[in-house]
């Protein structure tokens, strides 16, 4: 997180690329109420007319100081208060009367109606007229006309005269949907996906040197875009894109990337199946690192997948410890922290159709700083839940729903770090709260259309069942149903999260998952059982792995967002960004401490246990074999739970008899035709490969 004195050094030298921009990029400043903003939710985006088109319009809105609770450092009985206290900024939940709005306005009026309902705000400064446009996010269908604004206040300048238009009629923010309860076959499905451009990421590029690459997109694409993400050297970039199909469609252009910036658009490209060859040069006077994702936006024929995140519901007291061992006494209430937000680590995705997230917490009614709160992913608003008391608590409870347009900015930096922000409330030492937070991720399984049978005779990842264990240590606990033609395994594995336990009995952990099977008609099908590899840790993450290709093709988003979570540390001056233990290089080294076991619990239902032994700084895996009846249509995970250890129960998170939308884990997982439309393996190893990639493994070598 930047200090003080470089966060305003950064805003400066934000200003002056700006400024460096030349006209018509002019940034004016002015208050929400000047604007008609105030009591506006921060979930904005902003769009100028400019060159016969809109485009986005750089923006800001002046933050707040907030404090972060860590939840996993408060799932201690004896951890600290302070400890888990993070001071950082956020843009207020709602924008106040005073609080400043800098934003890029283009001269003139528009020529063309705006891109989304919403405000048309003109300004005007010693005589010449600019405008900027203003809309919600919830009612942007195409966001690749707006931008997010960043948290900041840049220097701009101050207009002589506002003009606010006449707002048009849109769905309004904070939209709460409610979930499918019912399973769907395949289908055609819209969606979002982003992933890494490998030659173009991580990257350090000389003064004046340039490297290139290459990505397909399928059909059925309907926008696509090459962007830079956190991490990327502020500065400026020459780009050349072209479309190999169709030689004539070339771009190439300079693009700027903010200080600050999570992530720049470097040019959005047209419809439709392509090719492209793309060329990124530092035009910079010193060495610049470079992060590079691709970002589509399809519509194609897929085979149902349903991903949930979920942790249980927490039970937190918040102690101050140094008072009860001092003097043998925990007074109440001792300590106080205002505008404060609950902060939980896990949360990312590279690709979606629709997100619902799940929030419940419960805080004592004095806690309750407003009758809403307020859900942040990263730093970019997500929605808002409004509470009810109950005894001398008040909870919220709902579904939200994430805006569309924001999965653009969610899913090239795997959601901002990947952490779910609630608040704001005034926290109390020595008393207690309740946090639960689930996610669903409906999305594809892969670029491919459904029927590819070159992908889908390869290893798929089809979908995932994640757990944050965040009783008393912090870890994630994955379970991965990855099935090529005909073949299908279990992985199951943990991703550590920076841990701040030493208890001695933190370290032993078991989770389990239940699964089954499903014909095509729903009815449940029978099991003979399974088998369990031993369990390894990832220090074989080099020649070793390769070789054990199913555990490559789950473990490599793992190093994926693992690089991105560093970059992102670097650039992110509001919030967070909560890491993940580095995987060892050495050689292969087995976890004899830690196992996984396999058994049938009933006709239908197998039951995946993993205990994880003393590898509570190390992540682990291991594949699960299976002894099918007759070939499924369906899977799904239907009951989760975990034990901590000695004198503590095993905690149930969730329990159904049959899948249940959203929040059940759920994956079509019938196969593939034989007709090629796509054949690029693209979303499972986070990466695009080259034709003739090893069908079981994800292999750098291959890697475009």
């Amino acid at each position: 997180m930047l200090s003080k004195g470089a966060f305003v050094l950064a805003l400066a030298v934000l200003a002056a690329v700006i400024t460096a921009q030349g006209p018509p990029r002019e940034l004016f400043c002015a208050t929400a109420s000047e604007l008609g903003l105030a009591g506006e939710s921060s979930a904005l985006m902003f769009s100028v007319f400019e060159k016969g088109s809109w485009r986005p319009a750089a923006a800001y809105i002046e933050p707040e100081n907030v404090t972060f609770i860590l939840v996993p450092l408060l799932t201690r009985s004896d951890t600290d208060l302070t400890k888990a206290a993070v001071p950082g900024r956020l843009t207020p939940p709602l924008l106040k009367n005073e609080t400043v709005v800098c934003f890029e306005a283009a001269p003139g009026r528009p020529a063309a109606p705006p891109p989304a309902p919403g405000v048309l705000i003109a300004v005007e400064r010693k005589g010449e007229k600019y405008h900027v446009f203003v809309a919600r996010a919830s009612d942007v269908d195409n966001p690749a006309n707006f931008t997010i604004p960043l948290p900041g206040r840049p220097a701009g300048q101050r207009p002589d005269k506002v003009e606010i238009g006449r707002p048009a009629a849109g769905r309004g923010a904070g939209r709460e949907s409610q979930p499918e309860a019912t399973v769907q076959q395949t289908q055609t499905l819209s969606y979002w996906a982003a992933f890494k451009l490998h030659k173009l990421t991580s990257t350090s590029l000389a003064p004046g040197a340039c490297l290139s690459t290459e990505f397909d997109v399928p059909e059925g694409t309907q926008q696509a875009a090459v962007v830079l993400t956190g991490g990327t050297t502020p500065g400026t970039y020459q780009y050349t894109i072209i479309n190999a199909f169709n030689p004539s469609n070339r771009w190439s252009d300079t693009v700027t990337v903010l200080p600050g910036s999570l992530q720049t658009v470097v040019k959005w490209l047209p419809p439709g199946r392509a090719q492209y060859s793309v060329t990124i040069c530092n035009r910079n006077s010193g060495t610049a690192a470079v992060y590079a994702s691709a970002l589509v936006y399809v519509t194609n024929q897929q085979y149902f997948r349903n991903d949930v995140i979920r942790t249980p519901r927490l039970y937190i007291y918040t102690a101050l410890p140094q008072y009860c061992n001092t003097y043998g006494i925990c007074p109440v209430n001792t300590h106080v922290i205002q505008n404060s937000y609950f902060v939980i680590p896990g949360f990312y995705v590279d690709s979606a159709s629709q997100i619902f997230v799940d929030i419940y917490i419960k805080v004592p009614r004095q806690s309750a700083t407003l009758d809403t709160v307020y859900v942040k992913w990263g730093d970019v608003p997500i929605g808002s839940l409004t509470g009810y008391n109950s005894g001398n608590f008040r909870i919220f409870h709902g579904t939200i729903t994430v805006p569309t347009s924001l999965l653009v900015f969610l899913l090239p930096t795997y959601g901002l770090g990947g952490s779910i922000v609630i608040g704001p409330f005034t926290i109390y030492a020595n008393s207690p709260y309740e946090v639960e937070v689930k996610m669903a991720v409906r999305k594809p399984q892969e670029l491919a259309p459904a029927g590819d049978a070159t992908v889908y005779n390869t290893w798929i990842r089809r979908f995932r069942e994640s757990l944050l264990v965040l009783d008393k240590r912090a870890f994630i606990a994955d379970l991965d149903f990855v099935k090529a033609s005909g073949t299908g395994h279990f992985v199951i594995s943990t991703r550590p999260i920076i841990d701040i336990d030493t208890s001695p009995w933190a370290k032993y952990t078991y989770v389990s998952f239940y699964v089954r099977f499903y014909d095509g008609s729903m009815n449940p099908i029978a099991v003979a059982g399974g088998a369990a590899s031993s369990v390894s840790t990832t220090s074989w993450w080099g020649s070793v792995l390769r070789q054990f290709g199913i555990a490559s093709v789950v473990l490599q988003l793992y190093e994926l967002i693992k690089g991105t979570i560093d970059a992102l540390k670097g650039v992110a001056t509001g919030f967070p960004v909560i890491g993940y233990v580095t995987f060892a290089m050495d050689a292969l080294v087995n976890a004899a401490e830690a196992s996984v076991s396999v058994e049938r619990v009933d006709l239908y239902t197998l039951k995946i246990t993993l205990w994880t032994g003393g590898y509570d700084r190390v992540p682990l895996v291991a594949r699960i074999y299976l002894a099918e009846a007759r070939v499924p249509q369906y899977v799904a995970v239907t009951r989760v739970e975990y034990w901590t250890g000695p004198l503590e129960p095993w905690v149930t998170v969730y329990w159904v008899d049959r899948p249940v939308l959203p929040y059940t884990s759920y994956a079509d997982v019938s196969g593939a035709g034989g007709v090629t439309y796509f054949p690029y393996r693209t979303l499972t190893c986070g990466v695009q490969e080259s034709q003739g990639y090893p069908i079981d493994r994800c292999d750098r070598a291959y890697y475009r």
